[in-house]
């Protein structure tokens, strides 16, 4: 089966020049069109030592800072390749920004389908090696902490490329369809390979590990260390630049149609590590627990909730989601000996609502939820080890 299919292109030329290209959203792989838009030559001011060699050397970015050594990020001196079906708008170096360790790249869509999308690029190009990089795909929520919720209508990517996809490597996620891994290698728009994958989760909720290993004679793609996919009949040779970025679409196809709003794509972490050479330091990674939102446990109509608190583990986090339609909702809370219970909003921060009656009375809360948005339940320890189930009725899936 065809898949609509188009790739995001910057090319970074030898010298100073820079132009666009990117491919249309098309019903075969195989067709693309090119963009001829060359930014204006503020670029050569801005950024005016592009480097076209390959370099050694390992290295791994944790983004305490946006290194504008590396990095070089897309702005408005140019038409981009998705102001197409309706959209228009630019790339915005605000919408790249730096927090507490994440690289937060920001999507907005405006009602009347006026965009301001994020982009960046290493000013320098790698070759053979190993690329990672631990990133969430793009939702509602800018905090590393707090699930959002994932529309249509956008691309989350991490690859490289350079020259018109004379080297293209791809993991990309659609808005629409956020359980697929787009893997992909590209040696020229004509000639190229690509496949799906995933891990049987909504890949906007939490953060993954996606790597591929990328040898003279094949391309292997990983998500959270398991192989996933791999290449031998399209291998590109020419070093390339690593990019990220998080852009709009307006299709039935590939991105889905557009959704209004802000979308926001964090990223963790990148490294990489030259073919043959020791790959960077890393850190331990902090899986999050059912003690904060980001570890939420799920709450359903059909699934409820149980456990035990104690003084020593005194609050347990559930997340659960409205219907389509949204409306009334009741969230209760059966405890054996006192437990209290809390419902915030998708942030997982602002209260709605709270019950926190005596001992081993009931609690519960009704509010009225909107539609098709995810909240949070927080079952919060009051005294001895009670334990608790955690149920809900009404509007919720």
């Amino acid at each position: 089966m065809l898949i609509p299919k188009a790739f995001p292109h910057l090319i970074l030329t030898t010298g100073l020049g820079l132009t666009l290209a990117a491919c249309s959203n098309i019903t075969t792989p195989a067709s693309h069109a090119r963009i001829t838009d060359t930014p204006s030559s503020e670029h050569d001011v801005v950024h005016p030592t592009l480097e076209t060699h390959n370099v050694t050397g390992s290295w791994r970015d944790d983004f305490h800072t946006l290194d504008t050594a590396r990095w070089w990020v897309s702005n408005s001196g140019w038409t981009p390749f998705w102001a197409r079906d309706g959209l228009t708008g630019n790339w915005n170096t605000s919408n790249v920004t730096v927090n507490a360790g994440y690289l937060i790249m920001k999507l907005d869509v405006s009602a009347g389908l006026i965009a301001n999308a994020a982009e960046l690029a290493t000013s320098t190009r790698y070759g053979y090696g190993t690329y990672e990089a631990r990133l969430r795909a793009a939702s509602t929520s800018a905090d590393p902490a707090v699930r959002g919720v994932g529309t249509s209508g956008n691309i989350t990517g991490f690859f490289s490329f350079v020259n018109d996809s004379e080297t293209e490597i791809d993991h990309e996620i659609e808005g629409q369809n956020r359980t697929i891994d787009w893997m992909g290698a590209w040696q020229t728009t004509n000639r190229h390979d690509y496949g799906t994958g995933g891990t049987g989760a909504d890949l906007s909720q939490d953060f993954h590990t996606y790597r591929w290993d990328w040898t003279p004679t094949r391309i292997d793609f990983y998500i959270d260390g398991v192989l996933k996919r791999t290449t031998t009949s399209v291998v590109p040779t020419a070093a390339a630049h690593l990019m990220f970025n998080l852009w709009p679409t307006n299709s039935t196809g590939w991105g889905g149609l557009a959704t209004a709003g802000t979308q926001y794509m964090l990223v963790d972490y990148v490294s990489f590590s030259p073919l043959g050479s020791t790959p960077p330091a890393t850190d331990p990674i902090k899986i999050p627990t059912d003690d904060t939102p980001a570890g939420a446990l799920s709450l359903t109509k059909a699934t409820s909730g149980s456990g035990t608190l104690s003084s020593s583990d005194t609050q347990d986090w559930y997340t659960f989601t409205s219907t389509d339609l949204g409306g009334r909702a009741t969230v209760s809370l059966t405890t054996g000996w006192n437990s209290d219970l809390e419902i915030y909003t998708p942030d997982g921060t602002t209260l709605l609502g709270s019950s926190r009656r005596s001992k081993s009375n009931a609690d519960s809360v009704t509010l009225t939820l909107q539609a098709n948005t995810r909240y949070y339940a927080r079952v919060v320890w009051a005294s001895r080890t009670p334990s608790y189930t955690l149920s809900a009725t009404g509007a919720v899936r």
